[in-house]
C-alpha cells in the first residue's frame, strides 16, 4: 500500500521550535519587566514593601487580562481571524513602546513628571504602570495560553502542557538573571533598551506563529466543540480558582514578611517568586513529579515551622528567617499547584483552565494589596493564607475518592506528621537559640497543647490502622485524626495572631506598614512605645516625658552630638532637618529659637503626636519651632531645592526605616549629594542612624565620606535598660572640628578600612555586601 502524501500545510519541526522559543522569550521578558519597573519606581513611593505588592497586583490583573483575551480569542474566532487580531495587537504594542521612546527618550521608564504628587500611592502606581508597560505586558501575558492553544491545533495529539513548564522555566531564568546579571551590570535605562530588543524578538516569533496558523487549511479545527464527557464540574473549576489564589496570597504575604525586616530590594522579591515558579515547573512538567505522600507530609511539617518563625520575629538571624519562610512558601505552593495540575482538563478547556488560574492569582493579589490593609491591622494575611491552604487541601482530598484520605491505612502519614509537629519546633528553637520565642510558645501553652493533640490523634490513628479496606462510613477514624491535626494547627496560627496584644493600645496599617502603640506599665519604666512592624521606632517615659529615649537618648550618637553643642545665644539661628519623624523624640533637644524640620512619609504618625489625645508629647513640649513636611524625605528635599533653594541645615539626620528595613534610595550617592546641597556650610553635620540587627551600613557611608573628602566618626551605645535600645550612629562633616567633641570619648567605634568601602547608586546596590556575620 502506498504511503499517504504529506499535506503541504503540515506543521514543520521549525514551527514547533518557533513556538517553544517564543513562549520562552515571552515568559523571560514578562518577569524581567516586573523587576525593572519595580526597582525604577520604588524610590518614588518611600521604598516600602507595599510598592512591590502593588506592582504585583498590577501585573497579576494584567496577566488575567491577557488570559481572558486568549480565552475569548480562541473560543470565539476562527484560526485566521485569531491570527489577524493578534498581529494587530502586536503592532499596536510596538507603537506604544515607540511613543514612550519619543516622550521619555527611553522605552518603558516614565519621566520625572510622573513622580507622585497625591496621597493615593496605590492608584498612582497602577496608573503609572498602565501608561508605561500596560499594553506590552498584556501582549506578553497572552503568550502562554494562546500559543499553547495554537500549538495543540497545529500539532494534533501532542500535549501542550509541557510548554507551560517551558514558559515557567523562562520566567524562572528571567527572575534569577535579573539580580545576578542585569541589575549589577547595567544601568536601569540600559536594561530598558535591552528589554526592548528582546521584545522585538518576541514579536517576530509571535508573528511567525500567527502566520503559520493563518495557513491552516481547516480553520474550524481551532474551535472544535469539546464533548460533554470532558467538561469539568463546577467544584473542579472552583478549585482551579481557589488553589492558585491561596498560593498567591502566600507568595505576597511571605514577600511582605521578608521585606519589612531586611530591605525592599529585587533579591527579596525574586526569592519568593523563584520558589513560586519552581512549583509550577515541577507540577506542569510531568504529573509524576507531584506525589501526595511526599508533599502533603512536607506541608504538614511546614505549619509548625511557620508558627516558629512568627513567634521568633526579629530574634532569629536573617538567614534562618529567609530559609524557613522560603521552605513554608515552597510547601504551600507545591500542594496548591500540584492539586491544580491533578485537576487540569482536556486541551479543549485549556484556555479556561489558565483563565481560572490567573483569576485566582489576581484575586490573591487584590486581597493582599487592597483588602488586607483595610481588614487586618497587621500582616496577618500570612496566617490566614496558611489556614486557607490547609482547608483547601482537606477539601480536595475529600472530593477525590481515590486519595489517601479514603485509603485503608492513612494513619501512617498522620503519625509521621504528628512526630514532626512534636520534634521540629523544639529542634529548631534549640538550633537558632531564641529565648523570647520559647517564652512566647510557653505563654500560650504550645508544647502541652501539641502533646495532648499528638496523643489523641496517635491513639485514633492506631485504631484506624487496623482497617484492611476503605471504610464504608462517611468518615473513618484516621480521617478524624488528620482533621484534628489540621484544626489544631489552624487554631494555633489563629491564636498566635492575637496572643501578644496585652500591651497594645492602638494598631494601624496603611500603605507604609503596620504601626503599633504599646503601653508598657512597668514600675520602673512606665512608657509608651511605638513599633513599626517588629522594630521599636521611639518611646516616651510617662514619669519623665521630656527625657529623650531609645536611639536618641543622651548616650546615643546624635544625642551626644546635640548635648556637646555650646549653648545657643538668643536669637538662636540653628536649623535641624530630620528625615523620619517617629515619635518626634529629637524635638526634646530643641532650644528657644531653634527650628527643627521633620520629613515624614507616613501621615498616620501625626495622630500619635499631634492628635487631640497624643500618646507622645515631644513635639508639643519642645521649645523649638517645629515644622513637619509630609512626603518622602528625598523627594521633598529635591522639590525644595528646585523651588526654594537650600534649607541650610546645621544638622541633617537620616533616620527613615520601614520597620527594620532600610530604604536604599536614601543611602545612594545621588541622595548623599542632595543632602550636602541642603547643609549650611563646612561645619554642618550629617547624622545617619544605622542601628540594624541584620545589616552594617558603615561601608556604604564610608564610600560617601571618601568620595566627598569628609570626616567620619562612628558612635555606638550598648544595650541599655528599658526602652533605651542599642544605638549605632555615623556622623560626617567637612570639618574635623565639628566631630571632635569630648563627649564622644568612650563611644567611638572602629570604622571599616578604606578598601572595604562600598559604592551604592540609584542604579546599583547589593544587600549581601552589608549582611552582618552570624
Amino acid at each position: 500500500m502506498p504511503k499517504p502524501a504529506l499535506s503541504k500545510n503540515a506543521p514543520s519541526v521549525n514551527l514547533g521550535f518557533t513556538y517553544g522559543l517564543t513562549i520562552f522569550c515571552g515568559a523571560f521578558l514578562l518577569f524581567q519587566v516586573q523587576l525593572l519597573m519595580g526597582k525604577y519606581i520604588l524610590p518614588w513611593f518611600g521604598g516600602t514593601p507595599a510598592v512591590w505588592t502593588t506592582c504585583m497586583l498590577f501585573f497579576q490583573v494584567f496577566l488575567l487580562g491577557g488570559y481572558l483575551y486568549s480565552h475569548l480569542l480562541s473560543t470565539k474566532l476562527s484560526g485566521k481571524m485569531q491570527a489577524s487580531v493578534h498581529l494587530a495587537v502586536l503592532s499596536l504594542s510596538l507603537v506604544v513602546i515607540g511613543a514612550g521612546i519619543f516622550f521619555w527618550k527611553t522605552p518603558l521608564l516614565p519621566g520625572s513628571a510622573w513622580k507622585p504628587a497625591s496621597d493615593s500611592p496605590v492608584l498612582h502606581i497602577l496608573v503609572l504602570l498602565a501608561a508605561a508597560v500596560g499594553l506590552p505586558y498584556l501582549t506578553l501575558s497572552t503568550t502562554g495560553p494562546l500559543l499553547q492553544k495554537w500549538f495543540s491545533t497545529q500539532h494534533a495529539g501532542k500535549s501542550p502542557y509541557r510548554l507551560y513548564a517551558l514558559s515557567n522555566t523562562g520566567s524562572l531564568l528571567g527572575l534569577i538573571t535579573y539580580p545576578v546579571i542585569f541589575e549589577p551590570q547595567l544601568r536601569l535605562h540600559s536594561q530598558a533598551w535591552v528589554w526592548c530588543l528582546g521584545y522585538l524578538v518576541f514579536v517576530a516569533g509571535s508573528s511567525l506563529c500567527a502566520l503559520g496558523l493563518m495557513k491552516q487549511s481547516a480553520p474550524t479545527a481551532v474551535t472544535a466543540r469539546p464533548t460533554e464527557a470532558q467538561a469539568p464540574s463546577q467544584i473542579t473549576q472552583l478549585f482551579w480558582f481557589l488553589l492558585p489564589m491561596a498560593a498567591s496570597v502566600m507568595l505576597l504575604a511571605t514577600t511582605n514578611l521578608m521585606c519589612q525586616e531586611v530591605a525592599v530590594i529585587p533579591f527579596l522579591w525574586v526569592l519568593p517568586l523563584v520558589l513560586y515558579l519552581l512549583t509550577f515547573i515541577i507540577c506542569f512538567d510531568n504529573p509524576k513529579w507531584y506525589r501526595r505522600g511526599i508533599f502533603h507530609t512536607l506541608f504538614g511539617l511546614s505549619l509548625p515551622v511557620a508558627l516558629l518563625v512568627l513567634l521568633a520575629g526579629t530574634s532569629a538571624p536573617v538567614f534562618d528567617q529567609l530559609v524557613m519562610l522560603g521552605a513554608v512558601l515552597f510547601a504551600c505552593c507545591m500542594v496548591c499547584h500540584g492539586e491544580s495540575v491533578r485537576l487540569k482538563p482536556a486541551p479543549a478547556y485549556l484556555t479556561r483552565f489558565y483563565l481560572f488560574l490567573s483569576a485566582g492569582g489576581a484575586a490573591g493579589g487584590i486581597f493582599v494589596a487592597i483588602v488586607a490593609p483595610h481588614v487586618f491591622r497587621g500582616y496577618t494575611e500570612y496566617q490566614f493564607g496558611l489556614i486557607a491552604c490547609a482547608v483547601l487541601i482537606a477539601g480536595v482530598l475529600y472530593q477525590d475518592k481515590q486519595s489517601w484520605w479514603y485509603g485503608p491505612k492513612p494513619a501512617v502519614l498522620g503519625i509521621v506528621i504528628l512526630f514532626g509537629l512534636m520534634l521540629v519546633p523544639h529542634a529548631l528553637s534549640r538550633m537558632i537559640v531564641i529565648p523570647p520565642m520559647v517564652r512566647a510558645m510557653e505563654r500560650f501553652q504550645y508544647y502541652p497543647f501539641l502533646a495532648a493533640l499528638g496523643l489523641t490523634a496517635v491513639l485514633i490513628g492506631l485504631r484506624a490502622h487496623k482497617q484492611t479496606k476503605p471504610s464504608a462510613s462517611r468518615f473513618n477514624l484516621a480521617q478524624i485524626a488528620s482533621a484534628i491535626v489540621v484544626a489544631a494547627l489552624c487554631f494555633a496560627l489563629y491564636q498566635q495572631t492575637y496572643m501578644l496584644r496585652a500591651w497594645d493600645v492602638r494598631k494601624d496599617r496603611n500603605f507604609y506598614g503596620v504601626l503599633t502603640v504599646q503601653h508598657r506599665p512597668f514600675a520602673d519604666n512606665d512608657s509608651f512605645v511605638l513599633r513599626h512592624g517588629q522594630t521599636i521606632h521611639g518611646a516616651q517615659y510617662r514619669e519623665f516625658p521630656k527625657v529623650p529615649t531609645a536611639y536618641y537618648g543622651p548616650h546615643g550618637g546624635v544625642g551626644l552630638f546635640l548635648a556637646g553643642q555650646s549653648a545657643c545665644t538668643p536669637p538662636c539661628s540653628r536649623r535641624y532637618g530630620i528625615i523620619g519623624m517617629g515619635v518626634g523624640t529629637l524635638a526634646a533637644y530643641g532650644e528657644p529659637g531653634t527650628r527643627i524640620r521633620f520629613y515624614e512619609i507616613n501621615p498616620r504618625l501625626m495622630d500619635y503626636s499631634l492628635g487631640s489625645s497624643p500618646y507622645f508629647t515631644f513635639l508639643h513640649d519642645s521649645q523649638a519651632e517645629v515644622e513637619i513636611e509630609l512626603g518622602d524625605g528625598r523627594l521633598s528635599l529635591e522639590q525644595e531645592l528646585k523651588e526654594k533653594g537650600s534649607q541650610r541645615f546645621d544638622l541633617l539626620v537620616l533616620d527613615a526605616f520601614n520597620s527594620d528595613s532600610i530604604p536604599i534610595h536614601l543611602l545612594t550617592e545621588e541622595a548623599f549629594h542632595l543632602y550636602l546641597s541642603h547643609l549650611r556650610g563646612p561645619d554642618s553635620v550629617l547624622a545617619f542612624n544605622i542601628s540594624n540587627k541584620s545589616l552594617d551600613l558603615s561601608p556604604v557611608l564610608l564610600s560617601h565620606a571618601l568620595r566627598n573628602n569628609m570626616f567620619m566618626v562612628r558612635l555606638n551605645k550598648p544595650q541599655g535598660p528599658g526602652v533605651d535600645d542599642v544605638s549605632n550612629w555615623i556622623l560626617m562633616s567637612a570639618s574635623r572640628r565639628s566631630l571632635d567633641l569630648p563627649g564622644f570619648q568612650g563611644h567611638i567605634a572602629a570604622l571599616p578600612p578604606p578598601d572595604q568601602a562600598l559604592r551604592w547608586t540609584d542604579d546599583y546596590s547589593n544587600l549581601f555586601e552589608v549582611l552582618r556575620k552570624r
